[in-house]
Protein backbone atom coordinates (compact mmCIF):
# COMPACT_ATOMS: atom_id res chain seq x y z
CA UNK A 1 0.00 0.00 0.00
CA UNK A 2 2.90 2.51 0.87
CA UNK A 3 4.73 1.86 -2.44
CA UNK A 4 1.22 1.97 -4.24
CA UNK A 5 1.16 5.66 -2.72
CA UNK A 6 4.48 6.53 -3.34
CA UNK A 7 4.62 5.56 -7.08
CA UNK A 8 1.04 8.02 -7.22
CA UNK A 9 2.69 10.75 -5.36
CA UNK A 10 5.32 11.02 -8.17
CA UNK A 11 3.00 10.52 -10.58
CA UNK A 12 0.56 12.92 -8.93
CA UNK A 13 3.30 15.73 -8.90
CA UNK A 14 4.41 14.71 -12.67
CA UNK A 15 1.58 15.67 -14.69
CA UNK A 16 0.01 18.11 -12.13
CA UNK A 17 2.94 20.12 -12.84
CA UNK A 18 2.49 19.71 -16.50
CA UNK A 19 -1.16 20.79 -15.86
CA UNK A 20 -0.12 23.82 -14.30
CA UNK A 21 2.39 25.00 -17.72
CA UNK A 22 -0.27 23.36 -20.05
CA UNK A 23 -3.30 25.71 -19.02
CA UNK A 24 -1.48 28.61 -20.13
CA UNK A 25 -1.35 27.83 -23.44
CA UNK A 26 -5.44 27.49 -24.20
CA UNK A 27 -5.30 30.95 -22.05
CA UNK A 28 -3.44 32.93 -24.06
CA UNK A 29 -3.92 31.75 -27.77
CA UNK A 30 -6.86 32.59 -29.40
CA UNK A 31 -10.00 30.74 -29.05
CA UNK A 32 -11.17 28.79 -31.56
CA UNK A 33 -7.18 27.85 -33.12
CA UNK A 34 -6.07 25.10 -33.46
CA UNK A 35 -3.44 25.14 -30.57
CA UNK A 36 -5.84 26.44 -28.35
CA UNK A 37 -8.38 23.14 -28.62
CA UNK A 38 -4.89 20.83 -28.71
CA UNK A 39 -3.38 21.76 -26.04
CA UNK A 40 -6.76 22.26 -24.38
CA UNK A 41 -7.17 18.46 -24.67
CA UNK A 42 -3.68 18.00 -23.40
CA UNK A 43 -4.41 20.48 -20.53
CA UNK A 44 -7.92 18.13 -19.57
CA UNK A 45 -6.06 14.93 -19.71
CA UNK A 46 -3.00 15.64 -17.52
CA UNK A 47 -6.20 17.22 -15.05
CA UNK A 48 -7.95 13.77 -15.42
CA UNK A 49 -4.71 12.05 -13.81
CA UNK A 50 -4.34 14.44 -11.53
CA UNK A 51 -8.03 13.85 -10.57
CA UNK A 52 -7.67 10.43 -10.50
CA UNK A 53 -4.36 9.73 -8.62
CA UNK A 54 -4.98 12.44 -6.08
CA UNK A 55 -8.39 10.55 -5.24
CA UNK A 56 -6.10 7.18 -5.01
CA UNK A 57 -3.64 8.85 -2.57
CA UNK A 58 -6.71 10.15 -0.60
CA UNK A 59 -8.26 6.95 -0.49
CA UNK A 60 -5.23 5.02 0.79
CA UNK A 61 -4.58 7.47 3.57
CA UNK A 62 -7.98 7.30 4.77
CA UNK A 63 -7.65 3.43 5.13
CA UNK A 64 -4.72 3.34 6.58
CA UNK A 65 -3.54 7.28 8.07
CA UNK A 66 -0.15 5.43 10.08
CA UNK A 67 0.93 3.19 7.22
CA UNK A 68 1.26 6.13 5.13
CA UNK A 69 2.39 8.92 7.64
CA UNK A 70 2.40 7.50 10.80
CA UNK A 71 6.62 8.53 10.24
CA UNK A 72 5.34 12.33 10.51
CA UNK A 73 3.76 11.45 14.00
CA UNK A 74 6.90 12.96 16.79
CA UNK A 75 4.63 12.61 19.83
CA UNK A 76 2.71 8.76 20.25
CA UNK A 77 0.57 10.34 22.88
CA UNK A 78 -1.04 12.37 19.88
CA UNK A 79 -2.22 9.77 17.39
CA UNK A 80 -5.85 9.74 17.79
CA UNK A 81 -5.69 13.72 16.88
CA UNK A 82 -2.89 12.95 14.10
CA UNK A 83 -5.21 10.16 12.32
CA UNK A 84 -8.27 12.77 12.73
CA UNK A 85 -6.86 15.46 11.26
CA UNK A 86 -4.75 13.43 8.60
CA UNK A 87 -8.33 12.09 7.37
CA UNK A 88 -10.16 15.37 7.31
CA UNK A 89 -7.14 16.90 5.42
CA UNK A 90 -7.16 14.28 2.63
CA UNK A 91 -11.26 13.64 2.79
CA UNK A 92 -10.19 17.46 1.41
CA UNK A 93 -7.94 16.14 -1.39
CA UNK A 94 -10.26 13.04 -2.49
CA UNK A 95 -13.25 16.27 -2.36
CA UNK A 96 -10.85 18.29 -4.56
CA UNK A 97 -10.13 15.51 -6.61
CA UNK A 98 -13.92 15.45 -7.26
CA UNK A 99 -14.59 19.06 -8.04
CA UNK A 100 -12.04 19.09 -10.66
CA UNK A 101 -12.91 16.28 -11.91
CA UNK A 102 -16.76 17.92 -12.46
CA UNK A 103 -14.92 20.79 -13.57
CA UNK A 104 -13.47 19.16 -16.39
CA UNK A 105 -16.15 17.14 -17.53
CA UNK A 106 -18.42 20.19 -17.39
CA UNK A 107 -16.28 22.42 -19.57
CA UNK A 108 -15.86 19.33 -21.85
CA UNK A 109 -19.53 18.81 -22.32
CA UNK A 110 -20.63 22.24 -22.42
CA UNK A 111 -18.09 22.77 -25.70
CA UNK A 112 -19.52 20.20 -27.49
CA UNK A 113 -23.15 20.21 -26.85
CA UNK A 114 -23.17 24.33 -26.93
CA UNK A 115 -26.87 25.05 -27.44
CA UNK A 116 -28.13 21.37 -27.13
CA UNK A 117 -28.36 20.07 -23.83
CA UNK A 118 -28.30 16.53 -24.65
CA UNK A 119 -24.60 15.52 -23.23
CA UNK A 120 -24.99 17.92 -20.45
CA UNK A 121 -27.97 15.52 -19.11
CA UNK A 122 -26.25 12.38 -19.19
CA UNK A 123 -26.88 10.35 -16.09
CA UNK A 124 -22.86 10.33 -14.99
CA UNK A 125 -22.42 13.67 -15.35
CA UNK A 126 -25.59 14.38 -12.89
CA UNK A 127 -24.94 11.97 -10.68
CA UNK A 128 -21.49 13.62 -10.19
CA UNK A 129 -22.37 16.99 -9.66
CA UNK A 130 -25.52 15.88 -7.40
CA UNK A 131 -22.43 13.51 -5.54
CA UNK A 132 -20.32 16.84 -5.15
CA UNK A 133 -23.30 19.07 -3.56
CA UNK A 134 -24.43 16.11 -1.30
CA UNK A 135 -21.12 15.50 0.37
CA UNK A 136 -20.55 19.17 0.72
CA UNK A 137 -22.31 19.05 4.29
CA UNK A 138 -19.78 16.67 5.34
CA UNK A 139 -16.68 18.09 4.43
CA UNK A 140 -17.85 21.64 6.11
CA UNK A 141 -18.84 19.29 9.67
CA UNK A 142 -15.24 17.46 9.68
CA UNK A 143 -13.56 21.22 9.00
CA UNK A 144 -15.81 22.87 11.57
CA UNK A 145 -15.32 20.00 14.28
CA UNK A 146 -11.26 20.10 13.43
CA UNK A 147 -11.28 23.76 13.19
CA UNK A 148 -9.37 23.74 10.05
CA UNK A 149 -10.91 26.45 7.51
CA UNK A 150 -10.29 25.24 3.98
CA UNK A 151 -12.36 22.00 4.23
CA UNK A 152 -15.24 24.36 5.32
CA UNK A 153 -14.33 27.21 2.40
CA UNK A 154 -14.01 24.33 -0.24
CA UNK A 155 -17.56 22.73 0.58
CA UNK A 156 -18.98 25.57 -0.20
CA UNK A 157 -17.46 26.16 -3.37
CA UNK A 158 -18.35 22.57 -4.07
CA UNK A 159 -21.94 22.52 -3.25
CA UNK A 160 -22.56 25.68 -5.32
CA UNK A 161 -20.61 24.27 -8.17
CA UNK A 162 -22.26 21.11 -8.27
CA UNK A 163 -25.69 22.97 -7.76
CA UNK A 164 -25.05 25.75 -10.23
CA UNK A 165 -23.84 22.33 -12.70
CA UNK A 166 -26.68 20.86 -12.60
CA UNK A 167 -29.59 23.81 -12.76
CA UNK A 168 -27.48 24.59 -15.96
CA UNK A 169 -27.82 21.33 -17.27
CA UNK A 170 -31.41 20.82 -16.50
CA UNK A 171 -32.64 24.10 -17.56
CA UNK A 172 -34.65 24.25 -21.00
CA UNK A 173 -33.49 27.85 -22.20
CA UNK A 174 -29.85 28.63 -22.56
CA UNK A 175 -29.06 32.57 -23.19
CA UNK A 176 -27.12 33.80 -26.73
CA UNK A 177 -23.56 32.28 -26.04
CA UNK A 178 -24.31 31.10 -22.12
CA UNK A 179 -22.36 27.64 -23.04
CA UNK A 180 -19.00 29.66 -23.59
CA UNK A 181 -19.29 31.00 -20.55
CA UNK A 182 -19.76 27.69 -18.47
CA UNK A 183 -17.02 26.62 -20.61
CA UNK A 184 -14.71 29.13 -19.87
CA UNK A 185 -15.76 29.33 -16.27
CA UNK A 186 -15.68 25.02 -15.71
CA UNK A 187 -11.90 25.26 -17.26
CA UNK A 188 -10.57 28.18 -14.87
CA UNK A 189 -12.00 27.00 -12.01
CA UNK A 190 -9.74 23.19 -12.41
CA UNK A 191 -7.03 25.54 -12.95
CA UNK A 192 -7.77 27.29 -9.78
CA UNK A 193 -8.54 23.78 -8.13
CA UNK A 194 -4.68 23.18 -9.53
CA UNK A 195 -2.87 26.24 -8.17
CA UNK A 196 -4.55 25.93 -4.94
CA UNK A 197 -3.82 22.20 -4.62
CA UNK A 198 -0.27 23.28 -5.49
CA UNK A 199 -0.08 25.46 -2.80
CA UNK A 200 -2.25 24.55 -0.10
CA UNK A 201 -0.26 20.93 -0.32
CA UNK A 202 2.71 20.71 -2.33
CA UNK A 203 3.52 24.16 -0.82
CA UNK A 204 2.80 24.33 2.68
CA UNK A 205 6.61 23.08 3.64
CA UNK A 206 7.47 26.11 2.00
CA UNK A 207 4.89 27.98 4.31
CA UNK A 208 5.10 25.61 7.36
CA UNK A 209 6.20 29.17 9.12
CA UNK A 210 3.52 31.51 7.99
CA UNK A 211 1.12 30.57 10.60
CA UNK A 212 -2.17 31.72 9.88
CA UNK A 213 -1.32 33.77 6.69
CA UNK A 214 -0.97 30.66 4.52
CA UNK A 215 -4.61 31.08 3.95
CA UNK A 216 -3.78 33.86 1.96
CA UNK A 217 -1.78 31.71 -0.08
CA UNK A 218 -4.25 29.26 -0.50
CA UNK A 219 -6.86 31.54 -1.23
CA UNK A 220 -5.29 33.63 -3.38
CA UNK A 221 -5.77 31.66 -6.67
CA UNK A 222 -9.88 31.54 -6.85
CA UNK A 223 -9.24 35.16 -5.86
CA UNK A 224 -7.16 35.56 -9.05
CA UNK A 225 -9.09 32.85 -11.02
CA UNK A 226 -12.52 34.22 -10.07
CA UNK A 227 -11.11 38.07 -11.30
CA UNK A 228 -9.72 36.42 -14.25
CA UNK A 229 -12.97 34.07 -15.57
CA UNK A 230 -15.25 37.58 -14.90
CA UNK A 231 -12.57 39.79 -17.67
CA UNK A 232 -12.18 36.47 -20.69
CA UNK A 233 -16.13 35.79 -19.77
CA UNK A 234 -16.50 39.71 -20.71
CA UNK A 235 -14.29 39.07 -23.81
CA UNK A 236 -15.47 36.17 -25.20
CA UNK A 237 -18.30 35.64 -24.18
CA UNK A 238 -20.22 38.65 -22.98
CA UNK A 239 -24.19 38.85 -21.62
CA UNK A 240 -26.69 38.62 -24.78
CA UNK A 241 -30.25 39.48 -23.88
CA UNK A 242 -31.79 37.25 -26.80
CA UNK A 243 -33.37 33.87 -24.60
CA UNK A 244 -32.58 31.05 -27.30
CA UNK A 245 -34.96 27.84 -26.18
CA UNK A 246 -32.86 24.69 -26.68
CA UNK A 247 -33.30 22.20 -28.84
CA UNK A 248 -33.81 19.07 -26.55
Amino acid sequence: MLTLHTLTFYLHILVGSMALLLVWVPLTVEKGRLNHRRFGRYYNNAMYLVSLSGAVMALLVLIDPMMIHGHRLSNPANEQLFVERMRVFYSLLLYLSLLVYCGLRHGEITLKSKQNKKLLRAKSHILSNALLAATSPVLFYLGWQESMTLPMVFAVLGLVTGLSNIKYCLSDETIGNTWLREHISAQLGTAIGAYTAFLAFGGRTIFENAGEWRLIFWIAPGVVGAIAIRKLCQKYAPVQGTKIASRV
